[in-house]
């Protein structure tokens, strides 16, 4: 089975915004923007890192002294919160359930060899999302899907996909995050595997907020707010469609961007950059954006729109069936905390 891996997505936007809890759904970043399953959605920010954006311009002297702090604390292992009595022993879960509604239509052939006939229809699925944090920003995650209609389900779309890595909400902080959100298998047809870690993407992050005085003129309300992120990513092992074949080493650099109107309620949107413009792929996109309501908080509801599909700029060449308001999906998730 040969499953094409977006190799240019921003790994991790959607867990660097969920700080108190991860809500399930992220992977659908990568299952809409490759066709493939390489998510995050939506933001680097949670809204308590964004209430540091919504304070005054710093004097230049502190605003160094906040980048340093951020970049000399990433990475940082609390040992002592193992020695603390007062943590309880399930101290460190969340997680969260997600219904996902897909606006366009799956389509899967009877006959694969040839595509003839088939059948067609929108396939909503659930997943459930479970993490956990064994020390201070370090985490681990596993979500698990469930397809309304099985036989609809493509090769690309993942009965699990797994996250690692290090992700601090607060500002001027660095994150290290690797993602695999490829058509993993429980039951793997005959040869395949369960999991090909190789075709996962690694991402190395930076955080930043935006100043308050810079939004105004762009803003309604007054607790506006932006906080952004730029990152690396590399994948060791990714599919280009033109050689039919998996070839190495892709990379690709991403600008992610989150504004809360007011509020919950927010638009994003990322921005991508590909080196070497040969392993960009017909899934890889310019640019994705996403608008609704996210409450980070635990045991809430959260309702967003977003479309991670091939989307291209207005000088760039466009994709067929990809890139339109309709290739994006619709998401309810609930949250989840111990």
């Amino acid at each position: 089975m040969k499953v094409p891996i977006c190799q240019g997505l921003a790994l991790g936007l959607w867990l660097a915004l969920s700080s108190a809890c991860v809500v399930a759904g992220e992977g659908e970043f990568y299952q809409q923007a490759a066709k493939a399953a390489p998510p995050s959605s939506s933001s680097p920010l949670t809204p308590a890192m964004a209430s540091e954006a919504e304070t005054q311009a710093a004097p230049a002297s502190e605003s160094w002294n906040g980048v340093w702090t951020g970049v000399s604390s990433s990475f940082a292992l609390p040992f002592g919160e193992w020695l603390d009595e007062q943590r309880p022993w399930y101290s460190g879960w969340s997680g969260g359930l997600a219904a996902y509604y897909p606006l366009k239509d799956s389509v899967m052939a009877a006959d694969p060899d040839n595509n003839v006939g088939g059948i067609e229809g929108t396939n909503p699925s659930l997943t459930a999302t479970f993490k956990y944090s064994p020390i201070g920003n370090w985490f681990a995650t596993v979500s698990l899907y469930h397809y309304f209609d099985g036989d609809l389900q493509q090769p690309w779309e993942p009965d699990y996909t797994y996250v690692f890595g290090y992700s601090d909400w607060r500002p001027y902080t660095l994150s290290l995050i690797y993602s695999n959100y490829g058509g993993n298998r429980f039951s793997p047809e005959p040869g395949e595997s369960s999991t090909y870690f190789r075709r996962g993407t690694w991402s190395l992050g930076w955080k930043f907020p935006v100043p308050t005085p810079w939004l105004r003129p762009f803003s309604i309300f007054d607790d506006a707010a932006m906080g952004c992120q730029t990152d690396f990513h590399y994948t060791p092992e990714y599919f280009d469609l033109e050689g039919d074949a998996y070839l190495e080493h892709g990379r690709s650099l991403s600008l992610g961007c989150k504004y809360t109107i007011t509020g919950n309620w927010y638009l994003n949107f990322s921005l991508f950059y590909y080196p070497d413009s040969a392993q960009k792929q017909p899934w890889s996109p310019d640019f994705t954006y996403g608008f609704g309501y996210f409450d980070w908080r635990p045991f809430t509801f959260s309702l967003q729109y977003n479309n991670y599909s091939g989307n291209r700029y207005p000088w760039n060449p466009s994709v067929d069936d990809t890139g339109r308001l309709k290739d994006g999906a619709l998401m309810l998730a609930w949250s989840w905390a111990l």
